[in-house]
């Protein structure tokens, strides 16, 4: 597996945290949900300071993303599948956090759905 933002990890969790000081380097167990999908994913997160790499079990999208996080734990995710635009929802710790990604329907407006990876330790 080759990871591409010079994020380092021992192995054990290892890596750095960034300036909001939370470190989610390591392995996961979760899901990804999606309307009427609902699928068990594990995950492995690497992060070097404010660079974050998240890789899942899932094939296409929410398999690989990449970005940052700021100094309040809000996590700015970009899929390398669809370059759609992740964040977090919620509040992210070391033991839990949600990303989300809007699926805007010009129909649906405010009421559109949303893709989901819900990730815990």
């Amino acid at each position: 597996m080759v990871w591409a933002c010079g994020c380092n990890d021992s192995g054990d969790g290892g890596g750095t945290p960034g300036t909001s000081g939370i470190n989610l380097s390591g392995s996961w167990t979760g899901e990804y949900t999606s309307p009427g999908i609902r699928i068990p994913v594990q995950a492995r997160i690497r992060q070097s300071g404010d660079a974050v790499v998240i890789q899942t079990t899932k094939s296409g999208v929410a398999n690989f993303l990449t970005g940052t996080m700021g100094p309040n734990g809000f996590l700015f995710m970009t899929d390398s599948v669809d370059a759609e635009t992740w964040t977090s929802n919620g509040d992210v710790t070391e033991s839990s956090f949600l990303i989300r990604d809007y699926l805007y329907d010009p129909s649906l407006g405010s009421d559109s759905p949303e893709q989901d990876l819900i990730l815990h330790r």
